[in-house]
This record gives structure tokens, sequence and C-alpha cells, in this order.
């Protein structure tokens, strides 16, 4: 196939290896998920499709003749200014005037200038009859074909911006006329009109080659049209979802992208405004102005650019401002007047944007690299445009389609730039809403949060008997830091306790700063000192031991405290005041810098009062001896004096009173 020459497809691996080498330099962080990867490779096959498109379409100024079993040959005149009609230009008079046409020949037009092109064709008899002739160059103002019918009259045909696309002999986006040829010679002439310099590619070939290379363009057109409108729906949908107005603007910018990238196709031509020449005239250079007055405004809503550079944002936001005067009056005037204006406004808004961006980067704003990258090589492709509108470079795909290539790196960068600031923003706003939760230094939880939390845990404990224990840490040469290396270096030892605190303790525990040095925890479902005990020796001595290569030298001593609630189930106590009252009795070179509170005693009830006793009960009580007065020795007494007695123990006498068995009464 045609589209599968060597050229395209050299081109399509080079772009895809660009996009490629652009997607593993926008992979910051883990940002690029599955579906940002699918949309880099889809930007990638657009881009490329793009570029081997434009490359097949713009292949030279040479007229393509190479079809088996035809010969033709192709020369000019151009004429200045165009006066003469068919009859005389085919005079054979004025055969002379013509030149052979071929290699990189650039013909500088101007409105009033014509160029006639005569094509003398040998078709043998094994040749088909129907062929077909076309100028892929959308941006021709009008291309008239003359061709002798059977009685030797001229007859006509035109296409061409100054054409409704409707009337065209054949309808698309660019030139293409039908030729029936009779076997042996025939002749045919063109007669070409424009406004700018412009080169004419020109293919003569059978049905089915045109129409391939008609489906193989509106395939590439198709896709890269396709991934523009994808992402204009996900702006759209973003700016609903996040409330954010830029998203919003970019779509609305990218929506005009797509028309002047359509206009600058001939597609929009063919399929939107098929019956508006007029427009279809104007309308590449007229939405070129609003869509960079468009790009101007995002820019500096992207970048916020008054606050580090106000001039230049002044004058950025009334450049985008003056792009729709500026496009309706490009609409009125004349095209080389016009093509000065699009020259000088392009240029002018590609420099301030770049110089925006630059300064956004200079001062750390992370968007204004990538909208400076972005919208380099637009800057080049503008450059490039301008330069073939005043005949300074020859007319080639890359000038004819550099703008469309680099709008197409343009995009996906832009939605990386915008992105980046959406998440800065986002970041901003959740610091905001944390600062009324969490610590300001070290993002633990405030001493407030920590004791609802507590409170919490109490009233979970009374109700359900869910265990939980909290534990109080003090760093406790925090004084003698600030006294001794300053304030920075003390901030500097409370983030390094929350790092240290943080390897020992689960991502659930709740850690929250109680104080300029202190710090809680409230451990869920714990019910005994020993992970409390491990965890302080732990954090002790990961405290000693100073951190590698810092200066000055410092070393962090903690005390820690602890109660477990199921040690405390009788007794309604500020469990933080207490353990604060425990830490604040500890000596700083104590030997004991693990703490707990007391645990609730045990002890018996004492025993209920004896009932009072009747009168004849008192009675029987009197009758029994008294107790009270038999003398009862303890083992251990009676063994010593027994050994005092008796210093033999064999020996069977004994100073002990011994007792009538008499008196002894049971009980």
């Amino acid at each position: 196939m045609y589209f599968l020459k060597a050229a395209g497809w050299r081109w399509l691996m080079f772009t895809a290896q660009a996009v490629q080498s652009l997607a593993e330099f926008a992979a910051w962080g883990k940002a690029l998920k599955c579906m940002r990867c699918a949309g880099l490779a889809a930007w990638a096959l657009a881009l490329g499709m793009g570029s081997a498109l434009a490359h097949l379409e713009h292949s030279g100024a040479e007229a393509d003749f190479k079809t088996p079993g035809l010969r033709a040959t192709a020369s000019y005149w151009h004429e200045k200014p165009g006066q003469v009609s068919i009859g005389q230009a085919s005079d054979p008079q004025f055969a002379s005037r013509y030149l052979p046409l071929g290699g990189e020949l650039m013909f500088d037009m101007k409105p009033q200038d014509r160029v006639w092109i005569r094509l003398d064709v040998e078709r043998s008899a094994a040749t088909m009859e129907h062929l077909y002739l076309w100028i892929p160059l959308p941006l021709i103002d009008s291309v008239t074909l003359y061709q002798r019918d059977e009685k030797g009259v001229w007859q006509s045909r035109s296409a061409g911006d100054r054409v409704p696309v409707a009337s065209w002999p054949e309808p698309g986006r660019y030139p293409r006329f039908h030729l029936e040829l009779s076997e042996g010679k025939n002749t045919l002439y063109l007669q070409v009109q424009g406004s700018t310099p412009v080169s004419l590619p020109m293919h003569l070939g059978s049905e089915a080659h045109a129409h391939a290379q008609d489906r193989e363009g509106f395939l590439g057109l198709g896709l890269i049209i396709g991934v523009l409108l994808t992402l204009v729906l996900t702006c759209f949908v973003t700016a609903y979802a996040y409330q954010d107005r830029l998203y919003l603007l970019y779509g609305l910018y990218m929506m005009v992208m797509i028309l002047a990238v359509g206009a600058y196709t001939g597609l929009a031509a063919y399929v939107i405004w098929d019956q508006s020449p007029r427009w279809a005239d104007v309308a590449q250079g007229a939405l070129a102005i609003v869509s960079a007055g468009g790009a101007l405004y995002f820019i500096e809503s992207l970048l916020g650019g008054r606050s580090f550079a106000r001039t230049l944002s002044v004058l950025l936001l009334g450049l985008a401002a003056a792009s729709v005067p500026l496009a309706v009056v490009y609409c009125f005037v004349s095209r080389s007047a016009g093509v000065v204006i699009l020259a000088v406004y392009m240029l002018t808004v590609s420099i301030i944007g770049l110089s925006l961006a630059a300064r956004a980067w200079k001062q750390g704003n992370r968007a204004g690299k990538w909208v400076f990258f972005a919208y380099f090589p637009l800057a080049l492709a503008v450059l490039l445009a301008i330069a073939r509108a005043f005949g300074l470079v020859q007319v080639s795909w890359v000038v004819q389609y550099g703008v469309m290539v680099a709008l197409l790196i343009e995009a996906p960068m832009m939605m990386v730039a915008l992105n980046v600031r959406s998440r800065d923003r986002h970041e901003i706003s959740t610091r905001e809403q944390a600062m009324a939760t969490q610590d300001a230094l070290t993002g633990l939880l405030k001493e407030h949060i920590f004791d609802d939390r507590i409170r919490q845990a109490l009233l979970r404990h009374k109700k359900r008997r869910e265990d939980a224990a909290v534990v109080l840490i003090s760093l406790v040469n925090y004084r003698q830091i600030v006294e001794t290396y300053g304030l920075p270096v003390a901030e500097q030892s409370v983030l390094r306790s929350v790092i240290k605190l943080r390897k020992v303790v689960r991502d659930v525990e709740t850690i929250a700063r109680v104080g300029t040095s202190h710090f809680g925890l409230l451990l869920e479902g714990e019910s005994k000192r020993t992970r409390i005990t491990e965890m302080g020796a732990r954090l002790i001595a990961q405290g000693l031991m100073p951190l590698p290569g810092l200066t000055p030298e410092v070393t962090l001593q903690f005390h820690l405290t602890g109660a477990v609630l199921r040690e405390l189930p009788q007794r309604e106590v500020d469990i933080k005041n207490e353990l604060h009252a425990l830490l604040s009795s500890m000596s700083r070179r104590t030997r004991r810098p693990i703490r707990f509170l007391d645990a609730d005693s045990t002890a018996s009830l004492p025993l209920a009062p004896i009932p009072d006793i009747q009168p004849p009960e008192a009675k029987l009580l009197e009758q029994q001896p008294n107790f009270a007065q038999t003398q009862v020795l303890e083992p251990d007494s009676a063994r010593s004096q027994w050994d005092s007695s008796s210093p033999n123990p064999d020996s069977q006498t004994s100073d002990l009173p011994v007792q009538n068995p008499k008196t002894v009464a049971e009980p």
C-alpha cells in the first residue's frame, strides 16, 4: 500500500519513540497509572498517524504520475497578473511560456496571479479509462480543471476554499477530479489561484489508489480528533466533579483548537460548513487567532502570573482579549494583510506565553515547566508557518502540518500541567482543613482530639469492657537542647522524635502532640503492660542512638508513663493528668524511665458486727469458761522456749505450764 511506504513508517516509528520518551519523562511519582499510560499510547498513535499522513499528502511539489501504462508530463506558466482565458492559455503561441514542472518548486502567489499547469497525458490500451487527479492541499483558494469534451469544447470543474465543498465535482478535504481519458494523447489544463506562497503537489492515479489515500487520511484525522474530543469530555467531567473552572476553560480551548485543526486540514469545510465558501476561506486564520488568545488566557489562569509578573500578565490578558476583534478584522481584510496580522499576533503570543512560563518555572511553579515545554514546539511551528507565509522557506509537509503536530504535543503536556496545579491546590486545601485537627509542625493530632478519643475509649471500656491503654511520652532533654543549640535544633529533635515514635507503633494507633515536648498514645485493645514496656524500651534505645551525619550530634532522652484501663476498673480518674503528674515526679536521670499508674487493690471486705444476744443465751455464755485467760503458745515461741529450757533435744523435761485437761472445755 501507498500508506506503508518507507518514509512514512520511519516517521511513524520516530514519533512513537519520541512520545514514549515523553511518557517516561512525565512519570512523576505514581501519577501515571494504567489509564494515563493508555492515554499516552493513544496520543503516540495519533501523533504518528498525523505525521505520516502529513508526509504522505505533501511528498513534494513534483507531480506524481507513476501509474503503470500511463505517461504524463507537466509544465507551468505563472501569469502575473492573470488575465488570459483558457482559450488563450491553450493557444500554441503561448506554448513557449510554459516551463517544465519538477523539483521543489514554490509559487509566490498573489491574489491577482494565476498559475496555469498543462498536463500531457498519454494513456495506453492496457490502462483503465477512469483515473483521478488530486492536489492534497486544503488551503488552496481555487483550482479549476479544463478538459475538452467529445465536441472539442473546453469544460471546467472547480474546487477550493472559494467554492462550496458541496459543489465540488468530488467533495472531500482537498481538490480531486475524476478524469475520463481517451486512448492516446490527452491535454488538460489547471488554473490555480492563491494568496500566499504555495507548492502544488499533484497526483494522478487509479480510483482505488485515490480512495485508499483518502481513507488513510480520514483514519489519521479521525484518531486525532477522537483523542482531542475524549480530552474535552474528560475536562468537562473533571470540572464538574472538582468544581474547578480551569478544567472548563481548557475544555473550551480544546474545542476551539479542534475546529482550528479541522479547518486547517479541510475536514471542517467538508463536514461542517460545506455551504459557506467565504467562511471556509478565512476559517483557518480566524480560528487560529481565537485559539491563540484562548491559550494565553488559559496560561495566565493556570500560572497565576499576576502574583509574580504583573506587567507581563496584564499584557498577556490584553492580547487574549484582543483575539476576538483581530479574528473579525482578519475575516474582512485582504489575504495579504490578514497574513501579516496572523503572523504578528501568533509570534507575539508565542514569545509572551513562553516568557510567562519561564518566569513561573524560575519562581518554582511546577506547572510552569510543563507549560514551557508544551508551547516551545508550538512556537517553532508558528515560526515556520510565518516564514512560509512570507516565502522564506520551501513549502513541505513539516511546514504545512507542523502546527498540527505541535498542538498534539501540547495538549497532553498542558493536561499534565493542569493536573499538577490541581494536585497542588488540593494539597493546600487538605492542609487548610487539617489545621483544625493536626499539629502544624509534626502532623500529629492536636491535644483536644486526643482528649476526645480518650473519653471515648473510657466509655467503651465501661459499657463493653473493651481494653485500651494510654501512654504519655516526654522528650526529657528538650529544654536543654533549646538552651544549648537553639529552637531550630529543638524543633528538629521533635520531628526526629515523631519519626522514631512512628517506627515503634502501628499505623492504626492514635498519636498526638499534647505539649511542646510531650506526645500521647492511645493503644486500642491493649490489656497488658508487656507491649508498652517493649515499645518504650525500643523508643528509648533509638533515641540514644545518634543520627549518622547529623550536626550537631544530639541524642534524645525519653520517659514514658502508661495506664492500662483493665487495671483501673473502680476509679473515675483523669488519666492524662495523672500520667502528666507521674512524668513530672520522675527524675531526669531516673533508672526507671517507664512507669505505670498503680492498679486498684482488691482488699477483703470488713466483717459484719455481732447481733444482739438474748438474755437466755447470755446466761449460757456466762457459764462457759473464759477462753481469753487460757495461754496459747505459737509453735515458734514454743520451740524457742523448748530450746532454752532443754539444751538436749532428747530431754523430756519442760518448764512449760501444763494445763488441766478438766479445765479445757470443748467448744
